[in-house]
């Protein structure tokens, strides 16, 4: 693996150690064409009960989606309001790995509770 490699996973796991922005990503990779409105993504991120969506829509608009953006994973209009999804093959690697974790540990605990 090349000096670009380790800075580009490094990159992933920084975008992806965020709860939200995996949220957004989760979101986006799951809309029709990959493109959500901002109040649209602010719901689907506020779905999960973990705050105010007020509260959320600043950290996404002001932390979030700009990070995801300069990194080239997201496109976000500020004028349009609109959030679009560019598919990173690492970024999906790293997404599908922390979803077949969820999965497993959700079976492991079922198994654990009968």
């Amino acid at each position: 693996m090349t000096a670009d490699d380790e800075d580009e996973l490094d990159t992933a796991f920084e975008l992806l150690a965020d709860r939200r922005r995996r949220a957004v990503v989760e979101v986006l990779r799951a809309a029709p064409r990959g493109v959500v409105d901002f109040s649209e993504l602010v719901d689907a991120v506020a779905a999960d009960g973990e705050g105010d969506p007020d509260a959320i829509a600043s950290t996404l608009y002001h932390r979030h989606l700009p990070k995801l953006d300069d990194a080239g994973v997201v496109e976000f209009d500020r004028e349009a309001g609109v959030v679009s999804y560019d598919p990173h093959p690492l970024v999906e690697r790293c997404l599908d790995v922390a979803q077949s974790y969820r999965s497993d540990q959700w079976l492991h605990r079922s198994s654990t509770t009968d």
